[in-house]
């Protein structure tokens, strides 16, 4: 995948295909839609890079109200987080505290790859505080 890079638009919240992404001056957010499987999982993917790639200085990927996250869902964020290590940006991923997307995920030994949140503002607390 090739992406013109672009200074990002701070503070700016918009839909863009499937997933809300938001930019502020540390962070971008990218929140995923209800289901994340093989009909979107590509396009969620094409947003976080897009997102990374625009210049963003930290990622959030918020699956806080997905309800249903397969095998396309994990992809989106382990390359994700290969794309964010190789910008040398940090990466982390808020998960509900129970339902399936959070089983998937523990079954799939997500929280061995990723740092996981349980919520956007412990994220964003935990990127404040390793910028200290």
């Amino acid at each position: 995948m090739h992406f013109e890079v672009r200074e990002p638009v701070l503070g700016l919240t918009m839909d863009l295909g499937v997933a809300r992404v938001e930019i502020t001056s540390t962070c971008g957010t990218l929140t995923f839609p209800d289901e994340v499987d093989l009909s979107n999982g590509e396009a969620v993917l094409e947003q976080a890079v897009r997102l990374l790639d625009s210049g963003a200085p930290a990622l959030i990927l918020d699956l806080t109200g997905c309800t249903f996250c397969d095998s396309n869902g994990l992809n989106v964020i382990t390359r994700s987080q290969m794309r964010a290590t190789e910008l040398g940006v940090p990466m982390w991923v808020v998960l509900p505290p129970r339902g399936i997307v959070r089983r998937v995920s523990d079954v799939a030994g997500l929280q061995r790859r990723v740092a996981i949140a349980p919520d956007v503002a412990t994220a964003r607390e935990a990127l404040a505080a390793a910028r200290r």
